[in-house]
């Protein structure tokens, strides 16, 4: 073989091998509430929808709360708590784990990181006495598993690394060390920032409101909300929020956007509402 024939052949190689590279490590597309719904029965509905690095690379997975008929076409729904991965093979996203929400009464999706760098999904719900029950799940030898499950009378925070446990008479803190909870003492930062309501109307199929920028702390929850009536509007978010509490909400700073269509106007005049996120 000639030389300029390796040389070729060398070249082919490499230049295969950092196409297969880059094809590997190309970081998933955002899943969205359609693409969950295309993958449950119908008649399914998502409460909320998290995204979260279970393994501390760029977000591959995705948890969920959905409400799914307890028989095929019955209306009563189960909430059931669902964990998808992008699997990398295969190029999609598959549920990793799936179970009925704690609680009686459902909360968002969570996510915090709790796991030394990574993070972990929290489910959540209120019992029929008061109590708030939760869940969180983490990989445990690259599977997902329950790393912790209680139930107190209190609200649950996270103060990353930490998980907080605020009851009416004390507040409980707790850190995972590798391979167990060891408790920790409560940290005395400021209570998590109540929600931000944005509202518009619609006035000859125009979106008008006072404010085109809302301003966010990581983990605050925005509410976009019609007020006076008018024509059906679509909300579409930016597909890097969270879907939360009938809300909205980023854990990372920067700055995301929220379009708000009508059916007077195309799609590329849309109202555009841009949400800055900073700590």
């Amino acid at each position: 073989m000639k030389i300029g024939t390796k040389s070729s052949a060398f070249g082919a190689v490499f230049l295969a091998l950092i196409a297969a590279a880059r094809w590997w490590t190309a970081p998933p597309p955002p899943l969205t509430v359609n693409q969950i719904l295309a993958m449950l029965p119908p008649g399914s509905s998502v409460h909320s929808l998290v995204r979260l690095e279970l393994d501390g690379r760029p977000p591959a997975e995705a948890a969920v709360v959905a409400r799914i008929p307890r028989l095929p076409g019955a209306r009563e729904s189960a909430p059931t708590a669902l964990l998808y991965r992008y699997d990398r093979w295969r190029r999609l996203f598959a549920a990793i784990y799936r179970a009925p929400t704690p609680g009686a009464v459902p909360f968002s999706a969570d996510a915090a990181q709790l796991l030394g760098g990574r993070d972990a999904a929290i489910f959540s719900g209120l019992d029929d006495d008061g109590s708030r029950a939760y869940r969180v799940i983490g990989l445990n030898g690259g599977q997902a598993a329950v790393l912790r499950e209680a139930r107190f009378a209190g609200t649950l925070h996270f103060a990353e690394p930490l998980l907080v446990e605020r009851g009416p008479a004390d507040t409980r803190a707790w850190r995972w060390n590798g391979g167990q909870w060891e408790q920790a003492i409560p940290p005395d930062g400021p209570a998590p920032a109540p929600g931000v309501s944005w509202r518009y109307v619609v006035r000859n199929g125009q979106v008008v409101a006072r404010a085109d920028v809302v301003r966010l702390r990581p983990r605050q929850t925005l509410r976009v909300l019609a007020a006076g009536g008018g024509p059906a509007t679509v909300v579409l978010p930016d597909a890097r929020l969270d879907v939360v509490e009938a809300g909205f909400r980023q854990r990372e700073p920067g700055t995301y956007r929220i379009r708000i269509v009508t059916p007077y106007a195309p799609p590329e005049t849309a109202f555009v509402l841009t949400v800055i996120v900073s700590p």
